[in-house]
């Protein structure tokens, strides 16, 4: 039996993509040890894993994208504390570990896999990076002052030496995130929808999204109804919060021939909503997969995960892209034909009808999004992301590399 430890941060886009890898480590027989904040507790031990937990900080205000950079720098601290709070917890598990698995983001865990001599392996929650692909130069572009000044700041510099003369943990640069080095990077998607696909090599496994053989009970009001289309609407859990563009929505498509699922997450007081009309169904939440299996449009914030789903499931999109990775993930879907973009801050009843209409009346972009899920259905999943990371434990154990037990 091997140990696999998952370190991950930030919200529900970072840690679903791994549930399904959990799940399956755990149905072979292995153990899996969870670092993840305290709200998803229940969730991972219900798998079966060991869940460790520290106060997230999915609370800092992310939520309009819109953030100066005064601003920035308390939650860059912030995350700074939570990220030293886990290396803490990692070396202070006297279990050994055969291999750790640690989203992208949390950019130490290359250097912790190698200060204990373990496989590290990145989950990429959203497109891979490399030298070709850094899409996240833009964002670094906008904060990167704020960062450059937390990491000069009198009173972060003596974490760094902390770090380096305790654990022997070198903070790698934040800005060459495509350059750390990993046995393999785990990523959940296809190579066709993935931004210059061909210009990784061999230790990128491209696995598509972790879609469950199960299904998720769902609401008769999601499933009666009489009409030629129907359109899921959803913001995902961090960017729905706007009331005005849900009312766009019920402007746009109250008078169209279609049922219109919309979920406007658990911030959203529904007495906001006044004469809902009749083809509306609007609820806090949707079981996500399940609607897809019925839409014929998804208007969303392209968040990779919804994108990813979508196009699984051949459903185009409306992309209304608010932030970090969601303007490239909407932008790569229309590159492929497979929907339409609307910058957030032009949308209005009419644009959002206009697409819907172009998309309804124009076959390709049904066929479209029929070739990008085919790859997407065809990359194996979670069962091949496992069959990856086994090999690379493995591989180590018979080379010597990790002590057997």
């Amino acid at each position: 039996m091997s140990h696999v430890l998952f370190i991950n941060v930030f919200g529900h886009g970072h840690i679903n993509p791994t549930i399904g890898l959990v799940e399956e480590l755990l149905e072979r027989g292995e153990k899996v040890t969870y670092i993840a904040g305290e709200e998803f507790r229940s969730r991972i031990e219900n798998l079966g894993a060991v869940f460790i937990g520290y106060k997230n900080f999915n609370e800092l205000e992310f939520n309009n994208g819109d953030i100066g950079l005064t601003e920035m720098e308390p939650q860059l601290m912030e995350i700074a504390r939570v990220y030293i709070g886990i290396i803490e917890t990692v070396f202070s598990i006297e279990e050994r570990f055969d291999c750790i698995i640690y989203d992208l983001l949390f950019f130490l865990g290359a250097e912790i896999a190698k200060v204990l001599k373990v496989p590290a392996i990145s989950s990429n929650s959203t497109f891979a990076i490399n030298d070709k692909t850094n899409y996240l130069s833009d964002f670094f572009a906008r904060f990167g002052p704020a960062v450059k000044r937390l990491l000069n700041n009198p009173g972060f510099t003596p974490v760094v030496r902390h770090l380096w003369d305790k654990y022997g943990i070198e903070v790698p640069d934040l800005f060459s995130l495509h350059s750390l080095k990993n046995d393999i990077n785990i990523v959940y998607t296809s190579k066709y929808f993935q931004i210059c696909g061909n210009s990784f090599d061999e230790s990128y496994k491209f696995i598509g999204p972790s879609i469950p053989d199960r299904r998720e009970p769902m609401e008769p009001a999601l499933l009666e109804h009489h009409r030629s289309k129907t359109i899921y609407i959803s913001l995902g859990t961090i960017f729905n919060r706007s009331v005005e563009f849900y009312k766009s929505c019920l402007a746009a498509f109250g008078d169209m021939d279609a049922r219109i699922i919309m979920s406007v997450g658990r911030n959203i007081n529904m007495e906001s909503f006044r004469d809902i009309p009749e083809n509306f169904v609007i609820m806090d939440h949707v079981p996500q997969l399940e609607v897809l299996k019925h839409a014929d449009l998804f208007i969303t914030h392209g968040g990779m995960n919804s994108a990813n789903e979508s196009l699984y499931y051949s459903v185009p999109l409306i992309a209304v892209p608010h932030f970090f990775d969601q303007p490239i993930v909407a932008y790569r879907v229309a590159e492929l034909g497979a929907g339409i973009v609307i910058e957030k801050d032009k949308v209005s009843p009419e644009r959002l009808k206009e697409a819907a209409v172009s998309i309804f009346s124009n076959r390709g972009y049904r066929q479209n999004s029929e070739k990008a899920g085919k790859t997407l259905r065809a990359a194996g999943g979670y069962k091949r992301g496992v069959d990856e990371i086994l090999n690379i434990i493995n591989s180590r154990k018979l080379n010597g590399d990790l002590i057997l037990r």
